[in-house]
């Protein structure tokens, strides 16, 4: 019989992190809501890079650094010192998953290369999220999420077409390719059920934002045009962007022509469903100008909640602008379960948003808070050994905290 527990379907797998800041700390947390038992190794001192990002700042901790590392163990360790390569050579031995985001080459030098680790734990799924990847000319390039958004041509299409180009204000590379390196791992872990065998996977932010252009380079590509900017638009539909009613604006998305006939049936101009430059699709977009004038000129009649309101009623597809903290409120946050409480010896109510899949109404197993630097380092070397005279003896030298 299948398991009533089927979303605990990492549960027993161990995984070791060694990755800082954003896309790799993503990809282990995802593995720890699946069940995984993840140890996150930390710099003494200072620790992962994103807790010194802020503020804004929760409880004193970094409230982007809570939203990366719940569901984790933290072992500070100093990487510099043989002695600390050596605590994380014998936690490598004994994991099934290892994700790291050092500067390519960089483990390899300290002892800690796939090539080392696997010829003691060949079922080891070694994962390695970089910014250009582990190859070519870009390979030692350092990278963030927004110098990714500038190279490959996310800026260069973001914003208003007569304004400067502006960064999404997500870390969508850093997110995008920590969810790419747990489509990976899970992979290699069908893979290894068979075999028995590990393997090495890998991505990086530079890989992850050409698959975000894929649609865009193919565009390029058939017709040698460079896309530009449109705004709250897209260049393939119309009507499908902002418009601007008495008050504020409101995102509609008119994308058939069923859609749109109903679309000005509610505006009370049905003649455009006829009018010869706008019977279709492409017609539309070819003359977005002259439509987008006509429908902000009747949008003046309502405010955009009325307007909402009135095409909501006829399945229209449309939102008004809200922000981050109407959606915290928003009460489908509430219906879906999605916001969770993780109590924190510092911040008693503690909520953060958990994974967005569930799996027979299991949406995580593990319900741990982001651990404080280095919490567990004396529970983690206990458990690889370590008595309690030679932890004392490697807190003394700095080499754990």
């Amino acid at each position: 019989m299948p398991s009533k527990e089927v979303g605990i379907s990492l549960r027993d797998l161990r995984v070791l992190d060694l990755t800082r800041n954003l896309a790799g700390p993503y990809c282990t947390m995802i593995l720890g809501d699946m069940g995984a038992s993840v140890v996150k190794v930390e710099r003494p001192g200072s620790g992962d890079d994103t807790r010194k990002w802020s503020p804004p700042t929760w409880g004193g901790e970094s409230t982007t650094f809570l939203s990366a590392n719940r569901n984790k163990r933290s072992i500070a360790v100093n990487l510099s010192d043989p002695e600390g390569i050596k605590i994380i050579q014998k936690l490598a031995f004994k994991v099934d998953i290892l994700v790291e985001s050092f500067r390519p080459g960089s483990l390899e030098k300290r002892g800690l290369g796939y090539e080392e680790l696997k010829a003691k734990n060949p079922g080891l799924i070694y994962c390695s999220i970089s910014a250009y990847g582990n190859t070519g000319p870009l390979r030692n390039e350092p990278g963030y999420d927004p110098i990714l958004q500038a190279s490959t041509g996310i800026i260069d299409m973001t914003g208003e077409p007569d304004q400067a180009p502006v960064r999404l204000p997500i870390a969508v590379n850093d997110l995008g390719a920590g969810l790419w390196a747990v489509i990976g791992v899970q992979s290699a872990l069908i893979a290894r059920s068979e075999s028995g065998l590990g393997c090495r996977v890998e991505t990086s932010l530079f890989e992850t934002a050409s698959w975000w252009m894929n649609y865009h380079i193919t565009s390029y590509l058939a017709t040698g045009d460079t896309p530009i900017r449109a705004g709250t638009g897209t260049p393939w539909l119309a009507p499908y962007e902002v418009f601007q009613a008495s008050d504020e604006g409101l995102m509609v998305c008119a994308g058939n022509d069923n859609l749109f006939h109903k679309f000005v049936d509610v505006l009370k101009l049905p003649a455009l469903a006829t009018d010869e430059r706008f019977v279709s699709n492409p017609l539309r977009v070819k003359n977005r100008g002259a439509l987008h004038e006509i429908i902000v000129e009747r949008f003046q009649a309502h405010t955009a909640k009325e307007w909402e309101s009135l095409l909501k009623a006829q399945s229209i597809p449309c939102s008004r602008i809200q922000t981050v903290a109407d959606l915290a409120q928003e009460e489908q946050l509430d219906a879906l379960g999605i916001m969770t409480e993780y109590p924190h010896p510092l911040i008693p109510n503690l909520r953060l948003v958990n994974s967005p899949v569930s799996l027979n109404g299991t949406r995580s197993v593990e319900h741990k808070p982001p651990p404080l630097l280095g919490e567990h380092t004396d529970i983690i070397l206990a458990e690889l050994g370590y008595s309690k005279s030679e932890i004392m003896k490697l807190r003394k030298r700095k080499i754990v905290e």
